[in-house]
């Protein structure tokens, strides 16, 4: 056996932990989409609770927030078993070869060990506070686990499992608080996550160049013409979703002043292609998000508008 032979079997078998590396790896940026769930709240005043009464909000807050970090703890697993299936890969990757698992700074067996308990907890978690949304983990485990385990090689489909994540944690939330959220609620979330997904594709093209299929297979699918006009596409998708959404849905002001947050959105959704062309963190939308400031402004603007507007007309 050569040395980097010896080496590679070392990292596969070696129970390793570093409290450090075991933190990066469960992805905590990637939490963020967790707050999803909280969605439907927003727009559930006069629904689910309003200000006139706000008694019922504290016990609605703490189910969401619950669901929330079960949500934490099943995506760090799922985040845990794909990174555990693409080590091999990972290591050949200029940036991923330095991931926690392919590095071996956290080993296989303890990586197994953390995988099954977050997601043994996440789902006691839901199932403890809804049923159903017992039900709404379990899928959105089988469609991850499907996703590492090939979907992730099938052009479109991938995306499309990415994309059902961002839906599930929306109707989850609803679920929590048993509201019938409008569909244009859930047509916006899907279409949104689909620009964001296929974005991150886009960018993994135009940064990995001539080496995307190496670190990639599926990306050669998503090569040329066809990834911009997917990404266009989808961008159009979500911003017209959006704004069928702010004077379709039944729970929003009949005057349409929902529509005040409609240059925001349009801000957000041009920025974001800008800094897909652009930027050097393309590949990861979370950095992107929380670290650009224009986009982090238009996003807290438009969650200030929104609550405004809602308020005002409550």
């Amino acid at each position: 056996m050569s040395a980097d032979e010896q080496s590679e079997a070392v990292t596969e078998t070696a129970p390793a932990l570093s409290p450090v590396a075991l933190l990066k790896a469960l992805r905590p940026l990637q939490w963020v989409k967790n707050g999803l769930v909280f969605l439907p709240f927003v727009f559930a005043v006069d629904v689910a609770w309003s200000t006139d009464d706000l008694s019922p909000v504290p016990e609605l807050l703490l189910r969401l927030l619950l669901v929330a970090v079960a949500f934490c703890a099943l995506s760090s697993a799922v985040y845990l078993f794909n990174d555990l299936m693409d080590r091999t890969g990972d290591r050949a990757h200029p940036v991923k070869r330095h991931r926690p698992i392919a590095s071996g700074k956290v080993s296989v067996p303890v990586a197994a060990v953390v995988i099954a308990v977050l997601a043994a907890a996440g789902l006691v978690v839901m199932t403890l506070v809804g049923p159903w949304l017992g039900v709404a983990g379990a899928v959105y485990a089988l469609i991850n686990l499907s996703y590492s385990l090939g979907l992730k090689e099938v052009v479109l489909l991938d995306a499309f499992a990415v994309t059902s994540g961002y839906v599930i944690r929306a109707v989850a939330g609803a679920v929590a608080i048993d509201v019938t959220a409008s569909p244009w609620l859930y047509a916006t979330t899907g279409a949104g996550a689909l620009f964001i997904v296929l974005g991150r594709r886009f960018a993994e093209v135009r940064l990995a160049g001539d080496e995307a299929e190496d670190q990639r297979p599926v990306l050669k699918e998503y090569s040329g013409a066809f990834i911009n006009q997917l990404l266009l596409l989808s961008a159009a998708a979500a911003w017209l979703s959006y704004t069928i959404y702010t004077v379709e849905a039944d729970n929003l002001p009949d005057n349409n002043t929902m529509l005040f947050t409609l240059p925001l959105v349009t801000f957000g959704l041009f920025r974001y292609l800008y800094l897909l062309n652009n930027s050097e963190r393309a590949e990861a939308p979370e950095q992107l998000i929380i670290r650009d400031l224009p986009l982090v402004l238009s996003i807290i603007s438009w969650v200030a508008v929104s609550s405004l507007v809602l308020l005002l007309n409550n």
